[in-house]
């Protein structure tokens, strides 16, 4: 009986919340580490001008595996500093890389008001951290260095004046604002100064981060040649509205460059304006399918690949790379023989096409056919293909637009009599 006992007592302590989170802050010491060491043998990413998707993807793990654990950090030697200041102390302290907690105690003889103000502490003390980040942007650093100080700030910032305060609330994370709320509701007046401050900061947080000014900003730091190509399209742009001279070809080069600045919402907006005043045009066909791959809505952006593919006078080497993008769509949605299918429609118009030949090897990849993609491999190398897809998944935007607008108007005319 004593075993059994012992056993079952053995599974709660395996499958208790403090063992499991003691687990997910050893595989992030873990991911930490190689992440710092990566920083180092992947050194070549700091110096670059152009930053691709995996870079910014790298910095978001920078931002998530190194500055997350020295942000809980500040969290709890905040609220042990605010709790001794208030004549307190935290109480078996845990500190857990991604995670700490603690109790406050010795607390019963301090105001309300302070009381809620040592639980905002480490809040704020993270806040605070994050807007001191701010000035250095304006000194317009390395674009690497500018993207990891951008994430942290909005990470930083997005993690204390939403996610933790939502979190908080709904029992989990820490429960420092369950327990300010419980100090307001006791006394209105001791819970309003940190809940007023985090109201106005949440506020003045989703203003800047949804502002077109501030993110158009962001882009000229961290990807500075689209910015200088983006900012020079919009005076045309501008120019064209103003002068009503506007055109779909025009609206498409600004769409896709918002595009590739990371400016999504913004690119949203300009297929919208096309769509309206150019519904019947291929130009508007092709951004609505770059603006859903981008949003990542694989399957609509698939369909309108195809069904910019089967536009009138469309042939060749540009039918071929929309094909190539509606496979790599198809393959995103893990439909492999989708993919495949439209990989060899593709291939039927431009043998040489790189995207094509590189989806059929990650589709026979994922089929576990080694043998055919070490083929297509061999293929594309016989083919003297420089494997280089940087900023040509799903398409190469520029040599389709490129492709697109060098269509003749008689080419046009029979796409919009064939889209009606």
């Amino acid at each position: 009986m004593t075993a059994v006992l012992n056993s079952e007592l053995l599974v709660r302590e395996l499958f208790s919340h403090q063992f499991f989170s003691w687990c997910a802050a050893g595989i992030a010491v873990i991911v930490s580490l190689d992440t710092i060491i990566r920083l180092w043998t992947e050194r070549h990413r700091l110096v670059k001008d152009e930053l691709n998707d995996e870079d910014r993807s790298f910095v978001w793990r920078l931002v998530v595996f190194v500055v997350l654990p020295m942000l809980t950090l500040i969290d709890l030697r905040a609220t042990d500093i605010a709790a001794s200041m208030a004549g307190g102390y935290l109480a078996d302290a845990a500190y857990g890389f991604i995670w700490y907690h603690g109790t406050l105690h010795g607390l019963a003889g301090a105001s309300l008001s302070t009381v809620a103000l040592v639980y905002a502490a480490g809040d704020f003390a993270q806040i605070l951290f994050a807007l001191l980040l701010i000035p250095a942007l304006f000194f317009r650093p390395h674009p690497f260095f500018a993207t990891f100080l951008g994430y942290t700030i909005a990470f930083t910032l997005g993690l204390n004046l939403v996610i933790d305060p939502i979190l908080s609330m709904a029992g989990l994370g820490l429960p420092r604002w369950a327990e300010i709320l419980k100090v307001g509701m006791a006394d209105p007046h001791a819970a309003y100064l940190p809940i007023a401050i985090q109201c106005g900061l949440t506020g003045l947080y989703l203003f800047f981060i949804t502002s077109t000014a501030v993110r158009l900003w962001f882009s000229d730091l961290t990807r500075p040649q689209i910015s200088q190509e983006l900012h020079q399209c919009l005076e045309r742009f501008e120019a064209g509205l103003k002068d009503k001279e506007l055109t779909d070809n025009l609206c498409l080069e600004v769409g896709l460059l918002y595009a590739r600045a990371g400016l999504t919402r913004q690119a949203a907006k300009i297929l919208k304006q096309m769509q309206s005043l150019y519904p019947a045009s291929i130009c508007t066909s092709f951004l609505k399918a770059m603006v859903a791959f981008q949003e990542r809505k694989y399957r609509d952006a698939r369909l309108a690949f195809v069904a910019t593919s089967n536009w009138g006078g469309v042939d060749g080497e540009l039918k071929a790379s929309l094909l190539a993008a509606a496979a790599c769509c198809a393959y995103a949605q893990e439909d492999i023989e989708g993919s495949l299918d439209l990989c060899e429609r593709a291939l039927e118009f431009e043998d040489a096409c790189l995207t094509a030949r590189m989806v059929k090897v990650d589709a026979y990849l994922a089929k576990g056919k080694k043998e055919q993609a070490a083929q297509e491999i061999m293929v594309a190398m016989h083919l003297g293909l420089d494997f280089d897809l940087k900023d040509k998944v799903p398409v190469d935007a520029d040599r389709v637009f490129e492709l697109m607008t060098g269509l003749p108007v008689t080419q046009l005319e029979e796409g919009l009599k064939a889209s009606r």
